[in-house]
C-alpha cells in the first residue's frame, strides 16, 4: 500500500542527455536499429523525395530513453507530424518516457497518427496501447519490417502513402524473405590453399540486407590469411529453431573447427537466462552438438573513439547484450572488432546513417585467437604442448599453487596422469639431449627423446621439483641456474613492438636494469610445462604501493609469457585454480585492445581456467579480460565443527547440569561451581556473549561454535569426495530448505521448514545430527530397486526422491571435471552452467566441469535479494540500537562483485533499504528500471547515510547498478525532510557550505557533496593492503590508511564519470559510525581469504585513524537468507578462530593434503595477522593458542617439516612480527 506515497527516483534522468535536434516533418520513423535506418534512408529517402508534399525524418530511438529528450522531441517534432512509426527493441520497459509522451501530446490535441511496432520478430501486445490503428493493420505494417529487405521497405512505403491518404485497406502483402542463409562464395569455388581448418561466421541478417558487411569481410580476409576456410551464415536470430537445424545439417557435411558469432544476447531458452533466481537447465543444446569453440566477436553501438576513451571498454548496455548474456551459452569472449561510424548527413532527412567499420588490429587479434583454437583442435595429443600455470602469492616458495578450495598440486598431478592416458607426451625433459640450451629453452617442436623420468607421483613431489629451480622467491632462488629464459634483446624487441603508450608506461615505471637473460620459473615435463606465474610487481617496487595502484607488470612478467608462446610454442595455457594475476593487470575492463596489459602478456593463446564454482565474479574477470574458458570445480566438503578439549568438557558439564537441575539440585549446584572454575581459568571465556546468566551465555556460545560449518578438506580436481567427506558434502546441501523441499533436519524432526534448530537442547541437536548422517549414509548405499521403498513420512520421502532423482545424479557427474578440461584441450565445446554457492540452495550449479556464467546485471537486485537485503538492513539497525541506544546516522558498506553475482544483489538491496528506498522492477523482464523513495511516515525511522567502498570488479561488472547507487544520494539530498531524519541531506548541506568556504565553486561543491560511491581508479583493483603488509613496508595504522585511501579514493558519479577524491573520502569516513560487510555462505570464512581484512579491515583502520576511535564494526551472515544474523566483527573473528582455526578436525583435514594443507595453515596465520594489523582484534592469548596448536605442537612440526618446512618458517616469522 505504501507505493501510493512513494516518490520515484527518476533514474533515467542520470543517463547521458544526447541532443535530439530535428525540425518537424510529415513522416517520422524512429528505430533502435541503425541498419534499418540506413536501409530506410536509401529506399524511403529516394521515394519520398520525389513527392514534394511529403517530408521524412529518421531518428535513432535510444536517445529518447532520457526523459528530457523524450519530452523535447514529443513537443517539438512528434506532435507536429502527420504519421510517426516507432520500431522499439525493448518495448515499454526501455522506452516508457517517449511512449508516455505519446499519450501526453494526444491528450493535448496532437493529431499525429501513431504506429508503434516491436523492434524484434516477436509480437508485443503491450505496444497496442499506444497505436492509433487496429491490431490487424499494425500487424500488417509489422510484417514488412520483420521480413526486412529492400523490397519490403518499398512495400512499407506504399503502405505509408495509403495511411497518409487515410486508407486502411488494400495494403500489399509482405514478401517472405529467408530469415537465414549462407553467404555465397564470391570466387565461385573454394580456395584450395585454405587447408588449416574451417571457420563459420554468424551475423545478423540485417547486415547482409543493407550491405553493411565491412566487418564480416574484414574478418573473412584475416582468417583466410591464416589458411582458414570461412563460411558466412546470416540469421535474424540464432534462437530460431530452423536456423539451428540448418547449422546442424551443415555441420554433418562440413563441420566447423570454430565458430565466430557477431550476434548478441543469449540463445538459451526456458528460464535459465542468467537470472540468479532461475534454477532450470532447460537450454538450447545445439552449440554443444556443434562441439567446437564458439567465439563471441561483438561490434559496439558506439564509435571507436568512445571505446578508446572509455576505461570500461564498452558501455553497460553493450556489455550486457554482447558479453554477459552470450556467456550463458558457453561462448568464449574475444574482443570488440567493429564500431558504428557516422556517415555523411542526408540533409533532407536530417539524419546521419551509421555503418559498421572494422578495426584492423582488433580483427587481427581475433583471427589469430581463432587460428590458435583451430590449431589446438587439429593437433594430435602426442604433439600438443600445454603450459600449466600455478599462481604464487605471496611470492614465497611456501605458497606455490594458489587455488581457493583446491589442492592445486595434487590436482595437477591427477590431471597429468589423465593426460598421459590420453596420449600426451609427458615426462621430464632433458633439454641438453635435444640440443636446447639451459637459457633459451627448447626450440619449437623439438623432438622429445630419452625420456627417463616419470610424472611425479604426488603434489608434494611436484612442488619439490619446482622449488629446486628458479622461483619468484629471490632468497630461495639465489645461485640457481635457470632451466629456461628469454634474452634481454628478445624481450626488448617485444616491448619495442608495443604501442607507444605501453612502451612509455613500462619505461616510466620500470627503470631497473633487466638481466641479460630473464629466467622463466617452471619445469618442463615433455610437452607439458608447469610454470610459476611471475609476481605482479609491487614486491619489486614497494613504494609504488603508496602512489600507483595501476602499476604495470615488470618486463620480466612479459618475458614469462613470451617464452611460453615463442620458445615452448604452447598450443594452450591452463591457469590452474582461483586465481592468478593476469586478468587483474591494468587495462580496460572488457573488450581489451593491444594497449591493455592482459592482452599484451597473453596475446592470443587459448586460455583454460579450472575455477571454483562459487566465485562467478572473479571467474567472469578471467573470461572477459583474458578470453578464458572456465572449467568449474566443486567446493570443498563442509562438516559440523563440533567441540573439542575444554569446549567439549564445558558442554558435558552443561549437559549434566541440565539433567541434575530438577532431580539433583545439590549436584547441579556443584556443577555450577565447576563451570565457574573452568571459565575463570579459560582465557576464551572473554569470548562469551553478554548475558546475566553465565550458563546461558556459555550454552549459546558452545552451540554456535558446535554447529558452525567448516571445511573438512580440499577439493582435488576431477575427484569426488569419498567416505565421510561425501556424507559431509551431501549433508551440507540437504540442510538448506528450498521452495522444492524442506531441510533434512526439520523433516527428520517432523517440523515445519522454518523450524528454528537453535531451540533444540544440546542432546536433541546431537541426536538429530547423527540421525541425519545415518540417513544420508543409508540413502547413498541404497540399490536402485530399493530407492522408493521407504515408509517414512511424506517430507522424508520427498527429500529421498529429490536426492536420488536430482542431487546424486548431479553430484556424481562432478567426477567429469578433468574430462571436460581434457576435451577443452582438444578444442571441444565446454557446456555452460550457472555459478553460485551450493550450500546456499544453489544445486543448479552442479554438475561442475562446466563453463560457468554469472548473472544479468540488469536484474540486480533481484526480488529475492531485496527480501534478504531488507532483513540485513533491519537487523543491522536493530543491533546498533541495542549496542548504542540510538539509530545509526552513517554507515560504510563494503560491496563485492562476486558475492552480489552469487546472491543477486543482497548488498545492494541492503544499501537501498538503509537509505529508505526500494527497487522498481519491469514486470516482464525483471529488470531494475528505477527506484522509489519511501516517505518517512512509511519508513518509520530515520534514513541512514551510506558510504560505499565497492570492489574494482563490481565497478567493472555493474555499470547500471553503479549509476543506481550514485543516484540515490542525489535524490535523498534534495528531499525537504528534517535533517535529523535525513542525514544524507544534512551532510549534503554541510558539505556544500564547507567546500565553498575553501574556494570550491557552488556547482562543483554540489556535485562533490552528492558522491557516496568509492572504488579503485579505472584499470586498478584491490586495496593495496596485502602487498603492503607482505612487503613489510609499513609502520603504523596511518600507513595502512594512506594506502587504503589512495587505492579506494576514486569517487563515481551517476553519469558514469570518476575522479580521484581522496580528501572527500577522508571526510566521508570521518562521520562513519558503522563499518559493515556481509558474507553470504559458509563455504569460506574471514580467515581463509585476504579480501576480508583488506576491505572491511582496511575500512575500519581508516575510519579509526581518521576519527581517533574505533567505529562499530559488524559482520552480516546471510548464509541462510531466511535467517540473517548480525555479529560484531570481533564476535565473527572469535567464532571462526575457535570453530575452525584451533579445531583438531580442521587441522587433521589439512594434514591430509600435505604441502597445500600446510600452505592453508600458514595462510590462515597471515590473514589473522592482517586483521590484527588493521583492526587490532587478535588478543595475545589467541596468538599463543595459534602458536601452540599450529606451530609448536610436535605432531604439527613433524607435519610441516615433512611437507612444507618453509610454511612453518613463514608462519613463525609472522607470529614474531605480531
Amino acid at each position: 500500500m505504501h507505493r501510493i506515497a512513494t516518490k520515484p527516483g527518476d533514474l533515467d534522468f542520470e543517463k547521458k542527455l544526447e541532443s535530439v535536434s530535428q525540425t518537424p516533418a510529415d513522416i517520422l520513423f524512429i528505430s533502435t536499429a541503425d541498419t534499418e535506418l540506413s536501409g530506410l534512408a536509401q529506399v524511403w529517402g529516394k521515394r519520398f523525395r520525389k513527392k514534394a508534399r511529403l517530408t521524412l525524418r529518421l531518428i535513432q530511438a535510444n536517445p529518447l530513453q532520457h526523459p528530457a529528450a523524450a519530452e523535447h522531441y514529443a513537443d517539438n517534432v512528434l506532435s507536429k507530424a502527420k504519421l510517426a512509426i516507432f520500431r522499439l527493441h525493448g518495448g515499454y520497459g526501455y522506452f516508457s518516457h517517449i511512449l508516455d509522451e505519446i499519450l501526453h501530446i494526444k491528450s493535448h490535441g496532437a493529431k499525429t497518427r501513431i504506429l508503434v511496432l516491436p523492434g524484434t520478430d516477436e509480437w508485443d501486445p503491450e505496444l497496442m496501447n499506444f497505436n492509433d490503428y487496429a491490431e490487424p493493420l499494425v500487424r500488417q505494417m509489422f510484417s514488412y519490417f520483420r521480413e526486412g529487405g529492400t523490397a519490403n521497405l518499398e512495400l512499407a512505403a506504399e503502405a505509408v502513402e495509403l495511411l497518409l491518404e487515410n486508407k486502411i485497406r488494400g495494403f500489399p502483402e509482405a514478401l517472405k524473405i529467408p530469415t537465414f542463409g549462407w553467404l555465397k562464395d564470391k570466387s565461385g569455388k573454394r580456395n584450395q590453399k585454405l587447408k588449416n581448418g574451417r571457420v563459420w561466421i554468424t551475423f545478423y541478417r540485417a547486415l547482409q540486407q543493407t550491405g553493411d558487411m565491412a566487418v564480416v569481410e574484414a574478418l573473412t580476409e584475416a582468417l583466410n590469411k591464416h589458411g582458414l576456410e570461412v563460411l558466412g551464415f546470416y540469421a535474424y536470430s540464432l534462437r530460431e529453431p530452423e536456423a539451428q537445424k540448418e547449422l546442424l545439417r551443415k555441420a554433418e557435411m562440413e563441420p566447423p573447427d570454430a565458430i565466430l558469432t557477431m550476434q548478441s544476447f543469449s540463445i538459451g531458452t526456458g528460464p535459465s537466462r542468467g537470472s540468479i533466481d532461475e534454477h532450470s537447465e532447460a537450454r538450447i543444446s545445439f552449440l554443444e552438438r556443434l562441439n567446437c569453440p564458439v567465439i563471441q566477436v561483438p561490434t559496439s553501438t558506439e564509435d571507436r573513439d568512445a571505446w578508446l576513451k572509455n576505461p570500461r571498454g564498452l558501455s553497460a548496455s553493450n556489455a550486457a547484450m554482447s558479453v554477459v548474456l552470450p556467456e550463458t551459452d558457453g561462448r568464449l569472449f574475444s574482443t570488440v572488432v567493429g564500431f558504428k561510424q557516422e556517415q555523411e548527413v542526408t540533409p533532407e532527412l536530417e539524419f546521419h546513417s551509421k555503418r559498421l567499420a572494422p578495426d584492423a588490429k582488433q580483427i587481427e587479434h581475433v583471427a589469430d585467437l581463432t587460428s590458435n583454437w583451430v590449431r589446438l583442435r587439429k593437433t594430435t595429443n602426442a604433439e600438443k604442448r600445454v603450459a600449466i600455470i600455478l599462481a604464487n602469492y605471496p611470492n614465497k616458495d611456501s605458497r606455490l599453487g594458489n587455488g581457493v578450495g583446491l589442492d592445486t598440486p595434487a590436482s595437477v598431478i591427477a590431471f597429468l596422469k589423465d593426460l598421459d592416458k590420453r596420449g600426451y607426451c609427458i615426462s621430464s625433459f632433458p633439454g641438453t639431449e635435444t640440443g636446447a640450451t639451459s637459457v633459451s629453452g627448447v626450440e619449437s617442436g623439438a623432438a622429445v627423446e630419452n625420456l627417463e623420468e616419470k610424472i611425479p607421483e604426488t603434489g608434494d613431489e611436484l612442488i619439490r621439483i619446482l622449488q629446486a629451480g628458479i622461483t619468484n622467491d629471490a632468497e630461495m632462488s639465489y645461485g640457481k641456474t635457470p632451466e629456461q629464459g628469454i634474452s634481454r634483446e628478445r624481450l626488448f624487441e617485444l616491448i619495442g613492438a608495443l604501442q607507444e603508450v605501453s612502451q612509455a608506461t613500462l619505461a616510466k615505471q620500470w627503470t631497473h636494469e633487466v638481466a641479460d637473460s630473464v629466467p622463466v620459473a617452471g619445469k618442463r615435463f615433455g610437452n607439458i610445462f608447469i610454470g610459476i606465474q611471475p609476481q605482479r610487481g609491487f614486491g619489486l617496487q614497494t613504494q609504488a604501493i603508496y602512489h600507483d595502484p595501476a602499476l604495470s607488470p615488470p618486463p620480466e612478467y612479459l618475458a614469462f609469457y613470451q617464452w611460453i608462446r615463442e620458445d615452448f610454442d604452447a598450443h594452450a595455457v591452463i591457469h590452474f585454480g582461483k586465481h592468478g594475476n593476469l586478468e587483474w593487470l591494468p587495462g580496460r575492463s572488457v573488450a581489451l585492445g593491444s594497449d591493455d596489459f592482459p592482452q599484451i602478456a597473453l596475446k592470443t593463446l587459448p586460455n583454460l581456467y579450472p575455477f571454483i564454482v562459487n566465485d562467478p565474479g572473479e571467474g567472469a574477470q578471467a573470461k572477459r579480460r583474458s578470453s578464458a574458458v572456465i572449467v568449474d570445480h566443486l567446493t570443498p566438503p563442509l562438516t559440523r565443527a563440533g567441540l573439542y578439549e575444554e569446549l567439549d568438557k564445558a558442554e558435558r558439564l552443561l549437559e549434566e547440569h541440565a539433567h541434575c537441575e530438577t532431580l539433583y539440585p545439590e549436584r547441579a549446584y556443584e556443577l555450577e561451581h565447576e563451570i565457574e572454575h573452568l571459565l575463570e581459568h579459560a582465557e576464551w571465556s572473554v569470548e562469551l556473549p553478554e548475558d546475566d546468566d553465565p550458563l546461558n551465555a556459555l550454552s549459546s556460545h558452545l552451540c554456535e561454535l558446535k554447529e558452525s560449518q567448516i571445511r573438512s578438506g580440499l577439493h582435488i580436481f576431477g575427484q569426488l569426495p569419498e567416505g565421510e567427506k561425501r556424507i559431509d558434502f551431501l549433508l551440507s546441501l540437504l540442510r538448506m530448505p528450498s521452495v522444492e523441499r524442506p531441510g533434512l533436519l526439520q523433516a527428520l524432526l517432523g517440523k515445519e521448514p522454518d523450524f528454528d534448530l537453535d531451540t533444540l537442547s544440546i542432546r536433541e541437536r546431537d541426536e538429530i545430527e547423527e540421525k541425519a548422517r545415518s540417513w544420508v549414509k543409508h540413502e547413498i548405499n541404497l540399490t536402485h530397486n530399493s530407492k522408493n521403498n521407504s515408509k517414512t513420512n511424506n517430507s522424508i520421502s520427498e527429500i529421498s526422491r529429490w536426492l536420488h532423482g536430482t542431487l546424486l545424479p548431479r553430484f556424481m557427474r562432478c567426477a567429469e571435471e578433468a574430462r571436460s578440461l581434457a576435451l577443452a584441450l582438444e578444442g571441444r565445446f565446454v557446456s555452460p552452467g550457472p555459478s553460485g554457492a551450493p550450500t546456499r540452495g544453489r544445486i543448479d550449479v552442479l554438475p561442475t566441469g562446466r563453463n560457468f556464467y554469472s548473472v544479468d546485471p540488469r536484474v540486480i537486485p533481484t526480488q529475492t535479494a531485496w527480501r534478504c537485503g531488507q532483513a540485513l538492513a533491519e537487523e543491522l539497525i536493530e543491533r546498533y540500537r541495542s549496542d548504542h541506544g540510538e539509530f545509526p546516522k552513517t554507515t560504510a558498506l563494503v560491496i563485492w562483485g562476486t558475492s552480489n553475482m552469487r546472491t543477486g544483489g543482497d548488498d545492494i538491496a541492503q544499501a537501498l533499504a538503509l537509505w529508505g528506498c526500494e527497487p522498481v522492477w519491469e514486470p516482464v523482464s525483471g529488470r531494475v528500471v528505477d527506484f522509489e523513495i519511501m516517505p518517512l511516515s512509511v519508513l518509520g525511522r530515520p534514513r541512514v547515510d551510506v558510504v560505499l567502498r565497492v570492489s574494482g570488479m563490481f565497478r567493472d561488472s555493474f555499470g547500471d547498478v553503479m549509476r543506481l547507487l550514485s543516484t540515490v544520494p542525489k535524490r535523498l539530498a534534495e528531499l525537504d525532510e528534517p535533517q535529523d531524519m535525513n542525514p544524507v541531506r544534512a551532510a549534503w548541506l554541510e558539505d556544500q557550505e564547507r567546500l565553498q568556504i575553501t574556494g570550491v565553486s557552488a556547482e562543483n561543491a554540489k556535485r562533490l557533496a552528492e558522491l557516496r560511491v568509492f572504488s579503485s581508479g579505472p584499470g586498478a583493483y584491490g586495496t593495496g593492503l596485502l602487498p603492503l603488509i607482505d612487503a613489510g613496508n609499513w609502520e603504523s595504522r596511518g600507513d595502512l590508511t594512506e594506502v587504503f585511501l589512495k587505492w579506494g579514493g576514486h569517487a563515481y558519479a551517476s553519469d558514469g564519470t570518476s575522479s580521484e577524491e581522496i580528501n572527500l573520502l577522508r571526510e566521508r569516513l570521518s562521520s562513519v559510525e558503522i563499518v559493515h560487510q556481509n558474507q553470504d555462505n559458509r563455504e569460506h570464512d574471514i580467515l581463509d581469504s585476504d579480501d576480508y581484512f583488506q576491505f572491511q579491515g582496511g575500512l575500519q583502520a581508516a575510519v579509526t585513524e581518521i576519527k581517533g576511535f574505533t567505529p562499530a564494526t559488524y559482520h552480516g551472515d546471510s548464509s541462510n537468507p531466511e535467517k540473517v544474523k548480525i555479529r560484531t566483527l570481533k564476535e565473527e573473528f572469535n567464532r571462526v578462530f575457535r570453530s575452525r582455526v584451533l579445531n583438531p578436525k580442521w587441522i587433521e583435514a589439512m594434514r591430509e593434503h600435505g604441502y597445500k594443507g600446510a600452505f592453508e595453515m600458514a595462510a590462515t596465520v597471515d590473514y589473522l595477522f592482517g586483521y590484527d594489523a588493521t583492526c587490532d582484534i587478535v588478543a595475545d592469548y589467541q596468538y599463543e593458542e595459534v602458536a601452540n596448536k599450529l606451530l609448536l605442537d610436535p605432531e604439527q612440526q613433524k607435519f610441516f617439516r615433512e611437507h612444507n618446512p618453509l610454511a612453518l618458517k613463514d608462519a613463525s616469522q609472522r607470529l614474531l612480527e605480531a
